[in-house]
Parts: C-alpha cells; sequence; structure tokens
C-alpha cells in the first residue's frame, strides 16, 4: 500500500495496538504525512510513533490524540509522561486536537505555527492550569481556540502575574467545569482582535459555600474586560432547584459581539450526623441570590445592559428571609440603567413588582423600592399562584403607577395561568401596548 502511494500525502490513522514492526515502515515517508489520527491510545504508544517516526514532518498539518486513561490492577491509575517533546520536526502544524482523560502534557509540544487548537481534558487528580497558560503563550500564531477543562482546580494552582496575550486569536472559548476557581485562568488570558468569546464556568459547590463562589469583584472586571469588546447587553439570571436539596444557579452575560460569559452552579448541602441541614436551606437560598445579584451588580458597566432575564422558581414571600431577598431585588434594580426589556419566568412576582400600600399583603415599608425605568414588560408565569386576585391587581398597579410617574410601560406582555379575561381591559389605560394569554398550569404546587 506505501509502494501504491508512491509520492502522494499520507492520512494516518493509528489505532488499537498497531505493532511497531508496521509503524516502522513509515520513517522513509515522513516528508508524505499530512495527518495524523491516533485512537483512544496510551501516552506510551504515542511516544514511541513519535520516536520512531523522528524526522522531518513538512506536510503534517493536523495532529489529532485521543489519549485513554491507563488502569493498573497493581496500584495506583497514574501515567507516566512522555518523554521531551513530542512530533518535534512537525514545525508547520497547524491544527491540534488533544482530548485526554489525564494530563494533557502540552509542555511537550513545541508547534510555533500553530493555528487551531481544541483541547479536552478530564484529569481525575485535577488540572495544573500553568501547563496551558505556557503553551498559549507559546504558540503566538494561534487564531482559532477551543479548551474545556473538566476536572477539579485546587485553589491556589493558578499562577499568578501578568496577562498572557494571544494577540492573533478570532475565535476563543473556554469551558472550566467540575471544581475550583476556574475563572481565575480565564482572567489570565487576552484576545484582543477576538471577534467571538465565550467563558462559561461551572462548579458544584457543597455547603459551607466559600464567600466567593462567583468571582471576586478583581477577577471578574478582568474577565469582562478581556471577553466582551462590546458592552454586554443582556443578563440572564435563572435559579433552579433540580431536587432538593440542591439549588442550581446559571448567570450569563452577552454582548453585541456574540461575546458570552457563563457562571453556572450547584449548590449541594451538606448533612452532618442528625442529618440536619449545617446552614437551613432558606439562609443557603438568599446567599446564592446575594451572590448572584452582587455579580451583576459588579459588573463594571451595568448601565449599559438592555435585557435583563430573571428565572427564579420559587415563594420567597411568607418565608424569615424575604425582607432580605427583597432589599436584593432593591439594590438591583437600582443598579441597572433604563431597559429595553425585562422579563420574569416563573417567579414570586412579590418579591419583584414592589405593589403600593393600597394593595393588602403585599406591601412592606421597609422595603424602598425603585423598580427601574422599562420600555416592555414580560411576565410568564405559567404556575398557580396562591393569592391569584392580589397578584393580578399588583400587576395592574404597577402599570397605574408607571403611568402617573411619566415613564409607562410602552409595551407589557402577561402570560399566566388563571389569567382574567378582563386582564387586557385592565392594563389598556395604563400602558401603550398589551398582549395577555393564558398560560397552560404546568405546576399547581409552585
Amino acid at each position: 500500500m506505501l509502494e501504491r502511494a508512491k509520492g502522494s500525502s499520507l492520512d494516518i490513522t493509528a489505532r488499537h495496538m498497531d505493532p511497531v514492526g508496521t509503524i516502522a515502515l513509515l520513517p522513509p515517508r515522513t516528508t508524505q504525512i499530512e495527518r495524523i489520527h491516533f485512537e483512544d491510545r496510551h501516552w506510551g504508544e504515542i511516544q514511541r510513533f513519535s520516536e520512531i517516526n523522528s524526522g522531518p514532518l513538512p506536510l503534517l498539518h493536523t495532529l489529532r490524540i485521543d489519549v485513554a486513561g491507563e488502569f493498573h490492577m497493581d496500584g495506583p491509575n497514574t501515567t507516566t509522561p512522555p518523554s521531551l517533546p513530542l512530533f518535534r520536526n512537525a514545525l508547520n502544524l497547524k491544527n491540534l486536537m488533544l482530548y485526554s482523560e489525564g494530563s494533557p502534557f502540552l509542555s511537550h509540544f513545541v508547534f510555533p505555527n500553530l493555528t487551531t487548537l481544541e483541547l479536552l481534558v478530564t484529569p481525575e487528580e485535577g488540572f495544573n492550569a500553568s501547563q496551558l497558560l505556557n503553551f498559549l503563550e507559546a504558540s503566538p500564531m494561534l487564531r482559532t481556540v477551543y479548551v474545556k477543562v473538566v476536572a477539579d482546580i485546587p485553589p491556589g494552582s493558578v499562577p499568578q502575574g501578568g496577562l498572557v496575550v494571544l494577540p492573533n486569536v478570532e475565535t476563543f472559548s473556554l469551558v472550566v467545569s467540575d471544581g475550583g476557581p476556574g475563572y481565575e485562568i480565564a482572567a489570565r488570558i487576552s484576545c484582543p482582535s477576538a471577534r467571538h468569546t465565550s467563558f462559561t464556568h461551572k462548579r458544584n459547590v457543597r455547603e459551607p459555600i466559600p464567600h466567593h463562589f462567583f468571582p471576586a469583584p478583581v477577577p471578574w472586571n478582568s474577565i469582562v474586560r478581556q471577553y466582551t469588546k462590546s458592552p454586554v447587553e443582556e443578563v440572564s439570571l435563572e435559579i433552579m432547584f433540580p431536587h432538593k436539596p440542591t439549588i442550581a444557579c446559571s448567570l450569563t452575560f452577552r454582548s453585541f459581539d456574540a461575546a458570552t460569559i457563563s457562571l453556572d452552579f450547584q449548590v449541594v448541602p451538606s448533612d452532618d450526623e442528625d442529618d440536619e441541614l449545617l446552614i437551613p436551606y432558606g439562609e443557603l437560598h438568599y446567599e446564592v441570590f446575594h451572590q448572584a445579584s452582587r455579580t451583576i451588580r459588579d459588573h463594571p458597566l451595568l448601565a449599559n445592559v438592555k435585557r435583563l432575564y430573571i428565572e427564579h422558581k420559587i415563594v420567597v414571600f411568607g418565608t424569615p428571609q424575604f425582607p432580605r431577598f427583597s432589599a436584593e431585588v432593591g439594590r438591583l434594580f437600582k443598579s441597572v440603567g433604563p431597559l429595553e426589556k425585562l422579563i420574569f419566568y416563573g417567579c414570586d412576582l412579590h418579591l419583584y413588582l414592589n405593589p403600593s400600600p393600597n394593595l393588602p399583603g403585599y406591601h412592606d415599608p421597609e422595603r424602598p423600592m425603585t423598580f427601574p425605568p422599562v420600555r416592555e414588560l414580560i411576565l410568564s408565569h405559567p404556575f398557580h399562584t396562591h393569592d391569584d386576585q392580589l397578584c393580578m391587581a399588583t400587576i395592574v398597579d404597577l402599570a397605574r403607577s408607571r403611568y402617573a410617574l411619566g415613564i409607562p410601560f410602552e409595551r407589557m406582555s402577561v402570560c399566566m395561568a388563571r389569567l382574567p379575561t378582563v386582564m387586557g381591559e385592565m392594563l389598556a389605560p395604563w400602558v401603550g401596548a398589551v398582549e395577555c394569554y393564558e398560560e397552560i398550569l404546568i405546576d399547581d404546587d409552585f
């Protein structure tokens, strides 16, 4: 087959247990190799291939490596790192796709002309962020970068210092998942010419939760500056309860230039020996809401946000934490500037709509709240509330009060379960345009 190939380019896939004898047939043909793909191989095998085929690789432009985790019956599942360097003669390599169940050993690769990096690592022993930062810094020609790290990042493991600047990168995506301060990696990388950027930080947190399981203000502002070249226009806050006592929180920022920053957390309370929560569930819920709200308010250009989406599927009214939740909403609303759209989905409307003292059961004189200027208010609430009539009255009262202040809603959209047929007529005098329709009831226990 190699003889028939003559001088044609070679695309090599190495899988299973390719014998050394077969690999040894390739050295006279190294100048013809354009692509190499290692499927489900161990580092030792990849190193052996690199050593046997150590000649010039002038045409090799794509290298894909799928590294399988190593399992040892008689000891710990540790991986012996390969020798330095691997594929050292592939000076013209453009594309590196590396998917590793252990350490990616990035320090073992030097590709000065690399333009595309796809990296997925899932090491059980934790991730050393310095090897990623050093590799990126040594690859100045990169234009496309996709990195996903699914591993614990121990506190203090991200080296401190200056930024790693990637001057030619146009598309950059970083996903850090499973634990530790992954946002510290994001704060160390800058792509000044990028057209599309995204950063996603996923983390499972067990009680007691750290004071800053969302980024602290200093690294957060650094991330915003580096990943959003134009002002963030949309913020989404979603707090959900997939199964008690777990609390899931997702915070997403989107800018006009398609940049996205996502912070996703799951808080799983710990139980003591008596199966009692170390922190009351309501307090844990408030702490999640407080830190998410604070992160929004810490955004350096929050006044530029045009759309705010809040999904908060739980009843807060009547709980001991309600006054503090309410105060937190007041601080959030006071921080944002005029909004084009404010969207509530499945929220406890007692908490957000700031009803007047004329409506019994809603007013709390100790929670002054300034509702932000809003062009369009969208209320989507496919749940039963325990006091539907008061809820509807609150919505109408809010529209009336905005009209009286001279800043009426240009448009209101109300989609709710058990919506009165006259709701549109009740809102019409106070709003420019009204759209009301009844939602199918999907959860009568809300």
